[in-house]
């Protein structure tokens, strides 16, 4: 029996997607009534003053999920069908969608008029230029619709649905793909808050092992792209000689990939699926390691993700207090195990022709009120971070000192691992095969949970290894493009399984603003959910390299880089990745729903310099919904030659027989222990995060000039917004004058950067709102960061020589004060204890901005300059 699930159809009259399916004319009579009715009341409140019909005006605006347009590029023109699933226009939707359950009648006013700047009372033209400014602001807060990119609280959380659509036997025998994170959260929550409530109320660690669900990919990962080969007959759907076709070079394995006829009985019981039936043609095994089309590089990361790549070992749901975990076990779709029915009993839902409304929101709210999120405990908590953390006493220092200890991962600790794990094993295997001195207490205390076999046999693997010898471990979505679009994006920023489409190249129906903004969510979301990650679980990290440099400008991520590099100690590497390699973890639910999968390179436990490219990274936090990624790299100690500044400390500890107190990460960048601890509790983009400890030094070593030079290819530092903004935008700022117009340019119109930086330092309160008047995108950007940005300024000022405190001009900043000096500094504690906590997300989330923000909005969107 195949569903009752359209493929949705594109009108070529306006590009929309319609449903496959005849309206009665009744029908359309009674719409049209109803609309009009709805019309006349609408346009009858702009009568009511705006304060009384607020409220009134929100409860008729609904929100219409929209399923994402083709994913095509533009070297493809070819349509693609990638979600079978018709939202049934004749079922009205959700009032709006909001979280709106568990807050209070005036909790979204009083909210309100907090975040309102106060300024006079005054007709606008009477208003100073820094009171217009406010103004501004205020207008953003106040109209939610025109300025939706500023608020980012989670919207259009419900999903509609028909019940029978999604019945077990609905999908017997049918291969085709849904995917909405909507479902799967909401069927998996409370599948687990059930399990939860019966085996574990109280969340106890003891227990976690007792809270087992079913996986695949294709319940978390968007792979429907896949269903325009599903819709074929097996025998005319792509092969693996299509793929090849794209390749720029030979693949390292030429058996990368299998076509359907020569699947085995054995290859689909590795895949846990039923039949070839449900392989689109084609099975990728392993990345072919070389270039392809953006279209061709997407197919084999989904397919791979369909048919042969391994389930993660849990999942990890955040929240603001804790975390839950839970244990994956077989391989099954959501739609063919028993989830769906169970979350039909738990509702008491009988009657299975009827519609219902999933939200996820709410069943995790539900979850939390039931089953309290689980803390990190104190024996758990190495270095007291959490325990910092999470103290209401805000004058206590936050700071971490590191043992040296912590970077002193060398072969020794290797073997004596090596040797742990098997005494063990060995230890085991006796008490199984031996009934005379079995003993359930020893079993339960020796046996290896998945992790912990898992990192075993990586440890083991790592150490047949010279290494420059080592396999390459992470493989990238790398690209090929045509002349004019191969330097806009490469894929050497993107892990190739779960690879979705090039940010930065122009897909159809995009324009480049939106490609821009989408950038920004993924940075901002994945930067956000790992340190959400490493905070809950006590995991030693801070922000390194490019972070670190735009961290000391203001705060935020430079809008003109493309990566986030995050460092840790080696010792806390291996501890990442015994207890958390293959772990997705899933972003608090009333933020959003993204996915992230943590993937911990089996080569991490060697510190010397790689023959490979690629293992110069330990660890990923990989963004399954595009294959974005943080790149984490330990540091440690190394037999490599160090840097000759170092010399002299080396010298001291050897001669005193300590260990050399300088590390490295694998591509050859050295830091001392000085210069690491104590780290520093810090902010950036309104994340918390931790800084090393001499920052001046580090950032001179790796950047020389960049932490004086507020000019970069084009961008201009703008301290009086606290902001990097390109000259494009700023030039008109001061055309007025012909005679200052010909001191910054060329005779060819070129910007000549040190003069025209003078007057960008120059700008004054006339000039920031003449910007922000002009530009929407930009004053978007201040509303959203002009606190955090203002924070950072002020924290500078215990950090550094200021002159005129958190007034100093950037390009006036002195050396940062003595380690000890800023330790010793109780305001400094004081002041990070009040301010540093996480904020409201700068950013919408990602899957609301791409299918639905973005559509929505895409016609009325005005691109910049």
């Amino acid at each position: 029996m195949k569903p009752s699930i359209l493929p949705l159809q594109k009108t070529p009259s306006n590009n929309k997607f319609t449903a496959r399916r005849i309206f009665h004319p009744r029908f359309f009579k009674l719409i049209l009534v109803l609309v009009a009715l709805g019309n006349i009341i609408y346009i009858a409140l702009y009568m009511i003053d705006e304060g009384s019909s607020r409220h009134i005006k929100n409860k008729f605006k609904s929100h219409v999920s929209i399923v994402l347009d083709s994913f095509t590029s533009d070297n493809d023109s070819s349509e693609k069908t990638h979600n079978l699933i018709n939202f049934d226009t004749s079922t009205p939707a959700p009032s709006t969608g909001e979280v709106h359950d568990d807050l209070p009648p005036t909790s979204q006013d009083s909210e309100l008029a907090q975040k309102l700047y106060t300024i006079p009372d005054k007709p606008y033209n009477e208003l100073t230029d820094s009171q217009k400014i406010l103004h501004r602001l205020n207008e953003i807060t106040t109209n939610k619709d025109k300025y939706w990119l500023a608020h980012t609280e989670l919207k259009d959380v419900e999903l509609s649905i028909s019940i029978n659509d999604f019945m077990q036997e609905t999908w017997v025998n049918n291969p085709t793909l849904f995917y909405d994170p909507r479902f799967t959260l909401s069927i998996y929550i409370n599948e687990i808050k059930t399990q939860f409530l019966e085996k574990n109320p109280h969340n106890d660690k003891e227990k976690l092992v007792d809270i087992v669900v079913p996986f695949s990919w294709s319940d978390w990962v968007d792979l429907t792209m896949l269903n325009e080969e599903f819709m074929k007959e097996e025998s005319d759907r792509k092969t693996c000689e299509y793929m090849k076709a794209t390749h720029h070079m030979t693949p390292e394995d030429p058996n990368y990939c299998i076509n359907n006829q020569d699947i085995t009985d054995e290859d689909l019981e590795v895949m846990s699926l039923p039949s070839t039936e449900f392989v689109p043609g084609f099975a990728v095994k392993k990345s072919p390691t070389n270039k392809a089309s953006n279209e061709v590089r997407m197919l084999e990361g989904k397919s791979h993700l369909l048919t042969y790549a391994k389930n993660p070992f849990k999942l990890i749901f955040l929240s603001h207090e804790g975390v839950y975990e839970v244990q994956v076990e077989e391989k099954k779709r959501l739609v063919d195990s028993d989830l769906f029915h169970h979350y039909l009993t738990n509702k008491n839902i009988q009657n299975y022709d009827a519609k219902i409304i999933l939200n996820p929101v709410n069943e995790f709210k539900d979850f939390m009120a039931k089953v309290p999120p689980q803390p990190l405990s104190g024996d758990d908590d190495a270095f007291d971070m959490v325990a910092k953390i999470k103290d209401p006493d805000h004058s206590k220092s936050k700071e971490i000192y590191l043992p040296e200890t912590v970077f002193d991962y060398q072969q020794d600790k290797i073997d004596s691992q090596i040797q742990h794990y098997e005494e063990r094993l060995t230890m085991l295997n006796l008490l199984t095969s031996d009934e005379l001195i079995f003993n359930e207490k020893g079993l339960e205390d020796l046996r290896l949970s998945r992790n912990e076999f898992s990192y075993y046999n990586g440890l083991k693997y790592a150490d047949s290894f010279a290494p420059d010898k080592e396999e390459t471990y992470f493989r990238m979505a790398r690209l090929t493009f045509d002349t004019n679009d191969k330097n806009h994006d490469a894929g050497w920023h993107y892990e190739w399984r779960f690879f979705n489409g090039a940010m930065r190249y122009l897909k159809k129906g995009w324009n480049r603003d939106e490609l821009l903004i989408r950038d920004k969510v993924l940075l901002d979301r994945i930067l956000r959910n790992w340190f959400r990650f490493a905070n809950e679980k006590g995991i030693i990290s801070w922000i390194a390299h490019g972070p670190l440099l735009s961290w000391y400008w203001d705060g935020l991520l430079f809008p003109f880089d493309e990566d986030i590099d995050i460092q840790m100690p080696a010792v806390e590497l291996t501890r990442l990745a015994k207890l958390y390699n293959q772990t997705l973890v899933i972003e608090d639910l009333t933020e959003g729903f993204g996915k992230y999968f943590i993937d911990c390179s089996t080569f991490l436990h060697h510190r010397g310099e790689t023959g490979r490219r690629q293992n110069h990274i330990d660890a990923r936090f990989i963004d399954i919904d595009t294959g974005s990624y943080i790149d984490i790299t330990g540091l440690g100690i190394s037999d490599e030659p160090a840097p000759e500044k170092y010399q002299e400390i080396i010298d001291a500890a050897s001669r005193d027989g300590k260990p050399r107190p300088v590390y490295n990460c694998r591509n050859l960048h050295f830091t001392s222990y000085e210069e690491i601890s104590p780290l520093r509790y810090s902010m950036l983009g309104g994340v918390p995060v931790y800084v090393p400890n001499q920052i001046e030094s580090i950032l001179v070593d790796e950047y020389h000039d960049g932490i004086k030079q507020d000019e970069f290819k084009g961008w201009y530092f703008v301290d009086a917004m606290n902001l990097w903004i390109h000259g494009s935008n700023l030039t008109f700022l001061f055309e007025e004058d012909p005679q200052i117009v010909q001191d910054y340019k060329e005779s060819d119109g070129q910007l000549i950067p040190e003069r025209f930086l003078e007057l960008v330092r120059q700008m004054d309160d006339s000039k920031v709102l003449k910007l922000l008047e002009s530009n929407e995108d930009i004053m978007l950007e201040y509303y959203l960061t002009k606190n955090a940005t203002e924070l950072h300024r002020k924290e500078l000022s215990y950090m550094y020589e200021m002159p005129n405190g958190d007034k100093t001009l950037m390009k006036d900043v002195g050396h940062m004060h003595p380690s000890g000096q800023i330790s010793d500094n109780k305001e400094y504690h004081k002041y990070v204890g009040q301010n540093f906590k996480f904020q409201k997300p700068f950013r919408r989330p990602l899957f609301n901005y791409e299918y639905i923000d973005r559509p929505k909005h895409h016609k009325t969107y005005v691109t910049g300059p």
